[in-house]
């Protein structure tokens, strides 16, 4: 005891006690900071847009090509001359089942649409490719982009020709009056499926005829698809109908705010064994059948 106080006199002992506590505290206040989360410089990085589709437009003046999306894109753009055209660069966007080439219903400015997915970048580019020079303005909105190309002036003074006179209007008058254009549809009212012992018919019924489609079509997997511009659809969400052949495996509709588009899910070797006859009520589309 006696070599233990003189280890420890008793002078000393409370100061001790001090330097414990004050290294316990220290702990503890390195151990509070440790604990808090690490601060990043790093800004969060943003949500990719999706491009969904894309079509045309052509009015009396203008051509317009319309890319739909989930919310605004961010772009650049530039003119090519080896190959006429316009690019479009879109960073962080992806597309989502967009056919690599598309070819809209013949028209004087835009030859096709092109669309490729770099996969290292994440970028997303869509190249319009051009039949003639033409002058255009880009409007970017919510949904979307769009691209309005004016037309040469010798297409839209084709357009505004002034009717036929004299001997070249006689020659109208013998066309039977069941070659009358009518009122285009504007709105779907069903779609029919019938499995055939050649083939599958789909009749698209409408209040009158469908006259024209933006049709394309998509490898993986196999389908056709037809896009009624300017028609309406009466039903509510996507529509499918399943079909037993060897053909055609299903049909599926579904109507969007300027546009009906309708997807015939079929076999790759059946992606160009179809065609569309207008009826009086719409448009009759048959897939794997012979042409009458």
């Amino acid at each position: 005891m006696k070599s233990l106080q003189l280890l420890y006199p008793a002078g000393r002992r409370g100061s001790s006690r001090t330097i414990a506590w004050l290294l316990a505290l220290a702990v503890i206040h390195v151990a509070g900071c440790a604990s808090q989360p690490a601060v990043s410089d790093t800004p969060p990085q943003p949500e990719k847009a999706t491009i969904t589709d894309f079509w045309t437009v052509e009015t009396s003046e203008t051509v317009a090509v319309l890319l739909q999306s989930d919310r605004p894109l961010t772009y650049t753009e530039n003119r090519q001359e080896d190959l006429r055209g316009v690019s479009f660069r879109f960073p962080a966007t992806r597309l989502d089942g967009l056919a690599a080439a598309y070819f809209p219903p013949p028209n004087p400015v835009i030859r096709s649409i092109r669309s490729t997915q770099a996969t290292a970048s994440g970028e997303a580019q869509v190249f319009l490719e051009l039949l003639v020079e033409a002058s255009y303005e880009v409007m970017p909105d919510n949904e979307g982009l769009k691209i309005v190309f004016r037309k040469p002036l010798s297409a839209t003074a084709a357009e505004k020709m002034p009717a036929l006179s004299g001997v070249e209007a006689s020659k109208t008058e013998s066309v039977p009056a069941t070659a009358t254009a009518s009122a285009a549809a504007t709105v779907l009212r069903e779609v029919r499926t019938e499995a055939r012992a050649d083939g599958v018919v789909i009749r698209v019924i409408s209040d009158g005829p469908v006259k024209t489609a933006n049709v394309f079509t998509l490898e993986d997997p196999a389908r056709i698809v037809f896009d009624f511009m300017g028609l309406r659809s009466t039903f509510k969400g996507e529509q499918r109908m399943p079909v037993r052949s060897e053909w055609v495996s299903q049909v599926r509709h579904h109507g969007h705010p300027d546009k009906v588009r309708l997807v015939v899910d079929t076999d790759a070797r059946y992606l160009k064994s179809y065609f569309m006859e207008p009826t009086a009520d719409g448009l009759q589309i048959t897939v794997g059948g012979r042409k009458p």
